[in-house]
């Protein structure tokens, strides 16, 4: 199949799949749909709706990918080749720190994403991270890292139009339409997303894919063959489902119930109140002596200092209080009832926890850190397999190398955890090089800057020492130059006469 006969497949898929990614999307904007208000509530309390919500999908998201940090890369062991040299390079360039964070979390939330790597107008790799919003592929149904095709739609306000690029196996090809508002009918454009003031559509998803007229665009009328698969790599949450997404009753329940004790706290400043009539009173009148009605909810409106002359037999009625600690408990508890679905320790959803046992954190935090281990395996294949497309496609090579990037510990991120870690490990008697590297998650750069380091630092404590003997001289000799190799990656420094 050429590009331009995958182009309808692949929009189709994605439209499909929109009504889906866009409510994902929503509880990782915090923009989680209302908890649905009491049929007598007063229009004036609907704002607590707004109110009741909090950002639980955020912060699941962010439990993993605060754990999930790249530290560095070897190319087939060495971090001094050239093409590790390369390969840094290319993540520098391309700003990967927060490219590879944006495609995790894409990943996490909308159980896909994609990363993308093309050619920049300087020859060199250019990548991009993409959401299922505006991305769709074609993959092997048994091997599903290997793509078939692949489509990437995005909008350009400026010059009013709407852009697909289409891989096939060997080949891509650019088209376009129109995406202006007039044309809304035309091109499928969501109506609610018009801004005004520019005439364009905000936000960056497109809708309804397969209406307008998609023609080739004039940079690539026809297709352009390349002879490589689709240079796109695919991140697949664990069990094809987002982190949150089998758990949108729970983060429902928790919102409504928040919902509740807003409205009964917001109630109790104003509590319900009656007149009623005791059994020798008159009611109300209805209408004054000039026979107009009497609006009595204006004239007997309820605020501080307010004083009311009620007639005789007229008597008030007010409601009692409602003890809302229950309704606070019930709360936490559909908290935790979060926490252990998602496998999110507690203290990250709700800080202030005082009432977990030692047994019940520990437990927790196993869970936890398992789940960020398989989310840590599927992002480290991904950010390989794009190095690797990178660098074919800025030496135009297959590339026979192995290319390794590595991650900070997800055991331990904090600085205290990682030495006291440290701490632990040399007591054990492992190497220094290897806590550097297995525990305080140092990368070959920082490795190697702390070996010079060292080695000055002997150099110029040797410089300050005499010897008193021709045997001490022999030993600080040694020393320096046991320390001095390590130090420069094997080449020999000059060690200074010490007597």
């Amino acid at each position: 199949m050429t590009p331009e006969e995958w182009l309808p497949v692949l929009a189709k898929r994605l439209d499909n799949d929109a009504t889906r990614v866009k409510f994902l999307r929503r509880y990782m904007d915090g923009d989680a749909p209302l908890p649905e208000g009491r049929a007598n509530v007063r229009e004036s309390w609907k704002r607590f709706q707004r109110d009741a919500r909090t950002n639980w999908g955020q912060l699941i998201l962010e439990a993993v990918t605060d754990r999930i940090v790249p530290k560095g890369i070897l190319v087939d062991g060495s971090a001094d080749n050239d093409l590790a040299v390369q390969a840094r390079r290319v993540w520098r360039d391309n700003r990967m720190d927060s490219v590879f964070a944006t495609w995790l979390r894409y990943g996490l939330a909308m159980r896909q994403s994609y990363l993308t790597c093309w050619t920049g107008d300087d020859g060199r790799a250019v990548i991009t991270a993409d959401s299922p919003e505006s991305m769709i592929v074609a993959s092997n149904p048994l091997q599903p890292w290997r793509i078939r095709a692949a489509a990437r739609f995005w909008r350009d306000i400026d010059r009013g139009a709407d852009y697909a690029i289409v891989w096939s196996e060997d080949a891509y090809q650019t088209f376009t339409r129109p995406s202006r508002m007039d044309q809304a009918v035309q091109t499928g454009i969501d109506s609610t997303r018009f801004n005004p003031s520019t005439g364009y559509v905000a936000g960056p998803v497109l809708t309804e894919l397969m209406q307008g007229t998609w023609t080739p665009d004039e940079s690539t009328p026809d297709q352009v063959s390349t002879g490589r698969p689709p240079p796109v790599v695919v991140y697949n949450n664990p069990g094809m489902v987002g982190e949150y997404e089998p758990h949108l009753d729970v983060i429902n329940r928790i919102n409504q119930q928040m919902l509740d004790i807003l409205s009964i706290v917001s109630m109790l400043a104003f509590r319900q109140r009656a007149l009623k009539r005791t059994d020798t009173g008159e009611p109300l009148p209805q209408v004054d002596e000039n026979g107009n009605a009497i609006d009595w909810a204006a004239r007997l409106e309820y605020a501080p200092g307010a004083l009311w002359d009620l007639p005789p037999g007229i008597d008030i009625w007010e409601s009692q209080t409602t003890d809302i600690l229950p309704l606070l408990a019930g709360v936490k508890d559909h908290i935790r009832q979060l926490s252990a679905v998602t496998r999110t320790p507690l203290p990250i959803l709700m800080p202030d926890n005082t009432n977990t046992s030692a047994a019940g954190a520990i437990s927790a935090e196993t869970g936890y850190i398992a789940k960020c281990g398989a989310r840590l395996s599927e992002a480290k294949i991904g950010g390989e397999a794009i190095l690797v497309k990178a660098l074919e496609l800025e030496g135009d090579i297959q590339l026979d190398a192995t290319v390794d990037l590595q991650f900070e510990p997800i055991e331990r991120v904090s600085t205290a955890e990682k030495y006291q870690a440290a701490q632990t490990a040399k007591a054990a008697g492992q190497s220094i090089k290897s806590i550097q590297r297995d525990i305080l998650g140092w990368g070959p750069d920082e490795i190697r800057q702390d070996a010079l380091d060292r080695a000055d630092e002997l150099l110029t404590a040797m410089t300050l020492t005499v010897p008193r003997t021709r045997q001490e001289a022999r030993q600080l000799r040694d020393q320096v130059s046991d320390v001095a190799p390590v130090a420069s990656n094997g080449q020999a420094r000059d060690v200074p006469a010490t007597s």
